[in-house]
Parts: structure tokens; C-alpha cells; sequence
């Protein structure tokens, strides 16, 4: 028997000069502490007993660790700023690019530059990442940087032509953010309805099921040919805290847009509970009241292969 492809979809990685950084910290700000303190939340409700973002077992090195432990073949490590409320960069696309070029083959880099600069230096900031640099998508994570709607046609639409130019997908946070300084109408994926509108080519995906706007979410990935949904760290916390809401969940999404459009994504090192979502997703299965009475079908082993890796390896090889 063959081993089941796995991809995940969604990582980041520590670095340790941001833990040196952190503990040269004279006072924290307002928005330093609620992000930091809502951040760790999140990394307990996916069962971790620690969940200081900044611990030692959170670098590059204990993720490829983890990869192995659950068989992951290939992970999409994702960029993540929040410079200017912490002062540094949580993972930027030159360590990326590095991480790439160290363990080749093994990742896939998602870069992200700052939308409210000069459009131009912005549009060329992405060129210089995907060409140079040597990553492979584009991620926009539309809390960072200040905050921006994604369907700003000033702001973003040049961007999405340079991702159609360079042929890459695009991954978008959607749904509720970890910590309350940012604002939830940001994260609406009602907004990438626009977008996959007026770039009907451009491939997107939508993170964390568009919670908790998920309905919306799932209607809308269903209506665009080339939109995808993740479950990524919804799946985390839901399978560590209620199981049977997400299998729920689970079921109502197949049945809405197919298992060919859903990803599965660790989100590590935010929700690191990998081990227990794998485990959990192979085992899975719809007690036949459940199915009777929602009008649902078996959730199958292809359903659950096309989730983990394959969906993954038809979009970015």
C-alpha cells in the first residue's frame, strides 16, 4: 500500500533572533501585548501547555522534525510580518527563501509585501520574491500592515495582476484573527467574491473556512472555478475541543463545494496540534442518523486523501 500524500498547506516557522529581540523588550505596547497574549490563546485551545509564540521548540529545524514525526512530505511556508506593531518581522520572505534553498524540494514559499507602499515598488517587491528569491505564491493577510480590504482595486488589484503575470495562486486570510486590535470586517471573504470575479483565472485560496462567516464561504468557493477553502486552525481547535461539531462542519462543506476544493493546513506554530487533526481526519466517519437527517454522504478515504495532499499538488507542484 501506498503512503497517503501530505502537504500542509499553511506553516511558519520561529526565529531566534526574534526571541533575543523579544527579551531586549523594555515595555510592551497595547497592541504588542494583546497580540502576543491572544496569539498564545490560540495555541492553547489547539491543546498546547505552552504557548509562548517564542519558546525554544518552534524553529526550523523542531518544524521538519514535526513533518517527519506525521509524514509530511511538503509544507507552504508562509510569510508573516506584523513589523510594525512588534518591531521585527515574525517570518520574512528572505528567511523563507533561505529555508527553500537549505532543504530543497521540501517547501513552497509564500511571500507577502506591504500593499500601502507605492503600488509600483509593491508590485516589484513581489517580482523581486517569486524571481529572485525563488518563492511561489503570494499571501495576504489583510490585518497586517495596517490593515487593507482586499478588493482595494488601487491597493491590491495591480497586485493580483502581477500573481496572474507570474501565474501563482494567492492564499488570503479570512474569518476571525487572533487578537482584538484588529478589525473583523478586513477578513470578510465576501470581499474575494470581487476578486475572483474580475480575475476569473487567478487561483485563491481562502484560509481558516472564512470563519465564522462559513456558509457565505463555502457558497462562494462553490461558485468560483478556481477558489479554494482551507480548514486550516478552525480544524485544530474544533478537533482538540469539539470533534463532532467539526465533523459537522466537515461533512456540510463537502457536500456544498466537494473534498477537490478543501486543504488541510497545520498553521504551525500557532495551532501545532498536527499529530491529533491527521489522526483525527483519517478516522473520521458520519454516523448514518447523521447522514439521514442532514442529507450528507460517507465522508470516504478519497475525500480525506484529496484534503491532506492531492488538492494541494494540483495547485502548486
Amino acid at each position: 500500500m501506498s503512503r497517503q500524500l501530505i502537504i500542509d498547506t499553511h506553516a511558519h516557522f520561529g526565529v531566534p533572533e526574534n526571541k533575543v529581540l523579544e527579551s531586549m523588550r523594555t515595555e510592551k505596547t497595547y497592541e504588542v501585548d494583546c497580540l502576543l497574549q491572544d496569539l498564545a490563546t490560540l495555541k492553547e485551545m489547539a491543546g498546547s501547555e505552552n504557548g509562548d509564540l517564542l519558546e525554544d521548540h518552534n524553529f526550523l529545524e523542531d518544524y521538519l522534525t514535526c513533518m517527519e514525526e506525521n509524514h509530511v512530505q511538503m509544507s507552504w511556508l508562509h510569510q508573516l510580518s506584523f513589523e510594525k506593531i512588534l518591531g521585527y518581522q515574525v517570518l520574512s520572505n528572505e528567511q523563507i527563501s533561505q529555508a527553500i534553498r537549505t532543504y530543497p524540494g521540501k517547501f513552497r514559499g509564500f511571500a507577502s509585501v506591504d500593499p500601502n507602499q507605492d503600488t509600483k515598488a509593491a508590485v516589484e517587491e513581489l517580482d523581486h520574491a517569486i524571481r529572485v528569491l525563488g518563492l511561489h505564491a503570494f499571501k495576504l493577510n489583510p490585518n497586517d500592515y495596517g490593515g487593507f480590504d482586499l478588493n482595494d482595486p488601487e491597493k491590491l488589484y495591480p497586485l493580483y495582476e502581477k500573481c496572474c503575470e507570474l501565474n501563482i495562486p494567492v492564499s488570503v486570510h479570512t474569518g476571525i484573527t487572533p487578537s482584538c486590535i484588529f478589525r473583523m470586517k478586513h477578513n470578510n471573504p465576501i470581499l474575494l467574491d470581487d476578486v475572483a470575479v474580475d480575475f476569473p483565472d487567478l487561483v485563491l485560496i481562502v484560509e481558516h473556512m472564512g470563519h465564522p462567516w462559513n456558509d457565505l464561504c463555502y457558497n462562494m468557493v462553490s461558485r468560483h472555478k478556481n477558489m479554494y477553502l482551507t480548514i486550516t486552525a478552525v480544524a485544530n481547535v474544533l478537533i482538540h475541543s469539539r470533534p463532532a461539531v467539526f465533523r459537522m462542519e466537515l461533512s456540510k462543506m463537502i457536500a456544498i463545494i466537494g473534498s477537490e476544493k478543501i486543504l488541510w493546513g497545520s498553521d504551525w506554530t500557532a495551532t501545532p496540534n498536527m499529530k491529533e487533526v491527521l489522526t483525527y481526519l483519517n478516522k473520521v466517519s458520519i454516523p448514518l442518523p447523521m447522514r439521514l437527517m442532514m442529507g450528507v454522504k460517507q465522508i470516504t478515504k478519497q475525500d480525506i486523501d484529496n484534503i491532506v495532499g492531492l488538492n494541494a499538488l494540483r495547485i502548486l507542484k
